[in-house]
C-alpha cells in the first residue's frame, strides 16, 4: 500500500492531468474517451509496484 501512496504523492498532478485531458476529449470528440478512465488504474499500479519499495520510497536502481 505504501508503494501506491508514494507514487500518488509524487505524480498526482500527472494522473489528474490524464483524467482532465480525457474529460475534455470526451466533451469535444466522443464519449468513448470516458471508457479509458477506469483503465488508468492498471499503469498506475504497475508503476507503483515497479518504481517504489515497500516503504513508499522511490527505488534507486530502477
Amino acid at each position: 500500500m505504501e508503494q501506491i501512496k508514494g507514487l500518488w504523492r509524487d505524480t498526482w498532478w500527472l494522473w489528474a492531468g490524464f483524467v482532465g485531458m480525457l474529460m475534455v476529449m470526451s466533451a469535444f470528440l466522443s464519449w468513448f474517451f470516458l471508457l479509458i478512465i477506469p483503465l488508468l488504474h492498471m499503469p498506475f499500479l504497475y508503476f507503483a509496484f515497479v518504481r517504489y519499495d515497500e516503504e513508499g520510497n522511490e527505488k534507486i536502481n530502477v
